[in-house]
């Protein structure tokens, strides 16, 4: 467990910040109001680990199709979880 968080090392918080808000808010925002970060808030999580968090990312980006990268998609995971989820 302890290489788990390792699987977010590799992305760029603050380019998945931007591809974020590029790419993810609105739908987040239409699903779930507001801004969309309530899922990321509710306490019912269903992300529990850095693998899970970065899994869900690329369910998203291929349910969606929003043309991410393997890289995009770890650079989003790790600014999820430097903004909402803090695996250490």
């Amino acid at each position: 467990a302890a290489a788990a968080p390792d699987i977010l090392s590799f992305g760029d918080p603050a380019r998945g910040k931007a591809l974020y808000h590029e790419k993810c808010a609105a739908c987040h925002a239409s699903q779930f109001g507001d801004d969309g970060s309530s899922i990321f808030t509710r306490g019912k999580r269903r992300i529990h680990t850095p693998a899970a968090l970065l899994a869900q990312v690329q369910r998203c980006n291929q349910s969606t199709g929003a043309g991410l990268t393997p890289e995009d998609e770890q650079s989003v995971a790790a600014w999820l979880n430097r903004r909402y989820y803090k695996f250490k």
